[in-house]
């Protein structure tokens, strides 16, 4: 998916609920980080795996994924999450990953509003969705060379807070990216 390269070493660990991937993020400071694929449920008649990624707490065994660590290193990071990819497929052929952002719900936006000190609008956020926007801008950059290997679904929340699914389209603001390989047999 991106340059091999250009990224972080990681270790990879199966776990309960799906794939882990742990590395060093080596900046101002280093920080453990996680890349966490966790099973959600089923959809289409395949397992839906969640793209997890945030600081690795040791001691609890958790990911946590709202810190923004800005440790000088993005793109390194981005490249380590974006080549987990391939590696998440080898281990989940069928299953479909979804990437959301944590700063998308609504909870963050709750928070965001009691601590922040910018002067957001009523009703908006300007820190929200930022890791969402990220992933997918990095799709619309490149969606002709990934769908050689990928199909691309673009997921938004209707007004009940359901997913709706439609095939993805560049330059449309989803609230989640779902990816299938494409080489397997529907």
């Amino acid at each position: 998916m991106s340059n091999p390269n250009y990224s972080y070493d990681v270790e990879v660990e199966q776990t309960g609920v799906g794939l882990q991937f742990i590395f060093v993020s080596e900046g101002k400071n280093d920080i453990v980080k996680a890349i966490e694929y966790s099973y959600v449920q089923n959809l289409m008649d395949r397992q839906l795996y969640n793209l997890g990624f945030g600081d690795y707490d040791l001691e609890t065994d958790r990911v946590m994924d709202e810190p923004v660590s800005d440790n000088g290193d993005h793109y390194l990071i981005l490249n380590t999450v974006l080549n987990s990819i391939p590696t998440f497929f080898q281990h989940y052929p069928q299953a479909i990953m979804a990437v959301q952002g944590s700063d998308s719900k609504p909870e963050f936006i709750v928070r965001c509003k009691a601590e922040c000190r910018r002067r957001c609008a009523e009703g908006e956020c300007k820190k929200a969705h930022r890791r969402i926007n990220i992933y997918r801008g990095y799709v619309d950059a490149n969606l002709s060379i990934l769908q050689k290997e990928y199909v691309f679904y673009g997921g938004r929340n209707d007004i009940d807070g359901q997913i709706v699914i439609e095939d993805y389209r560049k330059g449309i603001k989803y609230d989640a990216i779902l990816v299938l390989k494409k080489d397997v047999n529907l």
